[in-house]
């Protein structure tokens, strides 16, 4: 708690300064009467996060040992975008007796895997790294009694 508190106003290295959520969700429905399509359901999301500070510089330069950070000159990593986005179908089965929907959902639809720095030597180079997963496929089904 002291280190914090020794920053004062400088960027907090735990989270991003700014976000933001957008998500859609439209039903077919209301565009045609076709039997198929006025069942489906289609939609995504974005999710953007500004830069976040993962550290800061020293105030000694290298190379000299640096001993103290500074709080003015923190290091940051870049923003963020991700996108997601599904189509769902509604349906109803056995003479009408069972409601079934059905979404197929793609998550991070630009990531292909990476390492994203999260923490930061005071020279600037990282020195901590998380996994951020690759676009992901997930089919859901959802059946009412």
């Amino acid at each position: 708690m002291a280190a914090a508190q020794s920053f004062g106003s400088a960027p907090n290295p735990l989270r991003h300064e700014r976000g933001v959520n957008f998500s859609t969700n439209y039903r077919l429905a209301s565009l045609t009467e076709h039997r198929i399509l006025k069942r489906l359901n289609v939609g995504g999301a974005l999710r953007w996060e500004d830069k976040s500070a993962i550290g800061f510089y020293g105030v000694e330069q290298f190379p000299a040992i640096i001993t103290a950070l500074n709080p003015s000159r923190p290091i940051f990593d870049k923003p963020n975008l991700y996108v997601d986005a599904f189509v769902g179908y509604r349906t109803r089965m056995f003479s009408d007796k069972v409601s079934a929907s059905f979404q197929f959902n793609l998550r991070n639809v630009t990531e292909d895997g990476r390492l994203q720095k999260i923490n930061a030597y005071p020279d600037g180079t990282a020195s901590a790294y998380r996994i951020v997963d690759p676009r992901q496929f997930i089919l859901t089904a959802t059946i009412d009694l």
